[in-house]
């Protein structure tokens, strides 16, 4: 059994490391253990990644020059066909190590250099891989080792049956429906308002709606994705906790986080995701808490009988005392590495890194620590038309004073930040195109910038929001058309709409 952090690098370091996923920031406990070599995702990594976690790092958004709602599925399989369409032909200018890994990247030897064929690496994953991604990395000649094949749990992949199987096991969820059709007068008459509509498929608030009349249905049935779950509106104090099912059953419950949801000034969609305060559990009902903790390890240990390891996360609302289930996030969450910085603060054995052992069957040991501790992240995002930056705040460790932000340093996470800090990642680059909701920066600090319940900003979180956005020139597109997802010959350049896109450097 791995007990110790160092015992656990040493066992993820014996082949070279590959992550895929929506950005960098969601592994960042693997890059700070240098467990990674190489990541490919959506998002580029922040100024200064490369050289300080000397990984490589291969991204969609840096080189179309656009950040838009891409999923990671589509946009990992992106980087992955284009550094296959560049790979070969690019294999004679880089075996000098002259190559190039994207935004961020780094010259070297193997992946950083475009030599993926014939390299050996170990999936550390974020989520479950793709079989496109497979098949992507298959054609680039990449030998690849992966957890071993557990048993497949279709329901959890679901929303409509994972909310039946939750109840089955003795959770408690919202009152709910799966339906064909939308009937507004219906479902008003049976849920009251406003009501909730969900796709069965989706993450991160993606194809979740609040209703509150006829007009946002419309939306939703052009869309489609039906038959819909459709379920009762419960506003109340929401809580996600993280759990780990280990190689040997054993489930252990680890810190919750009050998850940052309904907040003005931040430019959040309902159900998008806003952040989370690992210190704000504190101040809710002890009851509400222990009750939460208790159904998640119910269903933890319901899991574990299937054949399910790894770390999977429970999304709670509170109605009251009362924590009602609403879904389970069977992966890394995009609160794992903030609770990643805690543990590693600690000199505990990281969760990240716990999720990828037991996924190859190490089962882990120590038990984790579940008190409120500060640590927060709050998701700022672009409201209004397309844009496109003209002008930018760094990166790293700020302070804010006299209303402003002040460069300290550099900084990737909370390890980084003091007591009065806050650091500033996921920002765009000056000449990126940002399409309507997507993040303009995420603040990470170690005091609050909501309120307890994580629905309204602190007057510290309203001035470092206003501070962030007045650092940022943006520009209104042309109306000659805008870069759509997984179109990188429309993104519009510096040199006219008519430009060529520049060849990816992979």
């Amino acid at each position: 059994m791995i007990t110790s952090c160092d015992e656990a690098v040493a066992r993820l370091r014996a082949l070279p490391g590959l992550s895929c996923c929506a950005r960098p920031l969601n592994v960042l406990p693997l890059l700070r253990t240098g467990c990674l070599s190489a990541v490919v995702s959506v998002e580029g990594p922040d100024a200064g990644w490369a050289g300080e976690f000397g990984a490589s790092f291969h991204a969609l958004e840096p080189e179309r020059g656009v950040r838009d709602h891409t999923s990671a599925g589509a946009g990992v399989h992106a980087v992955l066909r284009a550094i296959a369409g560049t790979s070969d032909e690019d294999a004679g200018e880089n075996a000098g190590g002259g190559g190039n890994a994207g935004a961020g990247g780094n010259p070297g030897e193997g992946a950083a250099a475009g030599g993926w064929r014939g390299r050996e690496l170990a999936l550390l994953p974020y989520s479950a891989m793709k079989p496109e991604w497979r098949a992507a990395l298959g054609a680039l000649g990449t030998r690849l080792l992966e957890p071993p094949s557990h048993v497949a749990l279709p329901m959890l992949g679901d929303k409509r049956a994972q909310r039946a199987w939750l109840r089955s096991v003795g959770a408690a969820t919202p009152p709910d429906a799966v339906v064909p059709a939308l009937d507004h007068r219906e479902l008003l008459r049976r849920f009251g308002s406003p009501y909730v509509v969900q796709t069965p498929v989706g993450s991160s608030g993606k194809g979740t709606h609040l209703v509150v009349d006829e007009a946002d249905l419309r939306p939703i049935r052009q869309v489609g994705g039906g038959p819909w779950l459709v379920s009762g509106y419960v506003e109340g104090v929401a809580l996600n906790v993280h759990v780990l099912v280990s190689a040997d059953s054993t489930v252990r419950v680890l810190r919750p986080s009050v998850q940052l949801t309904r907040i003005e000034g931040v430019g959040a969609p309902f159900g998008a995701y806003s952040g989370c305060d690992f210190a704000a559990p504190a101040l809710l009902a002890p009851l509400a808490l222990a009750r939460a903790g208790t159904a998640a390890r119910r269903v933890g240990e319901a899991l574990a009988a299937l054949g399910y390891r790894g770390l999977f996360g429970a999304d709670f609302v509170l109605d009251g005392e009362r924590p009602l289930l609403l879904e389970l996030n069977c992966r890394m969450q995009g609160s794992t590495w903030l609770l990643g910085e805690l543990e590693l603060a600690e000199q505990a054995l990281p969760s990240a890194l716990r999720h990828v052992l037991e996924l190859y069957g190490h089962a882990t040991g120590g038990e984790p620590r579940t008190d409120a501790v500060g640590a927060v992240q709050l998701v700022v995002r672009h409201t209004g038309a397309p844009v496109r930056v003209a002008a930018a705040p760094g990166g790293g460790l700020h302070r804010l004073k006299d209303g402003r932000l002040r460069y300290c340093g550099a900084g990737f996470g909370l390890l980084e930040c003091g007591p009065d800090d806050c650091v500033l990642l996921q920002l765009p680059s000056p000449g990126m195109v940002l399409h309507p909701g997507v993040p303009l920066a995420r603040i990470v600090a170690r005091h609050p910038l909501t309120t307890p319940d994580g629905t309204a900003l602190t007057a510290t979180g309203r001035d470092l929001v206003d501070a962030l956005r007045a650092g940022f020139v943006l520009e209104p597109l042309e109306p000659y058309g805008l870069p759509g997802p997984s179109c990188p010959a429309a993104v519009p350049s510096a040199a006219g709409p008519g430009a060529a896109v520049p060849r990816a450097p992979w």
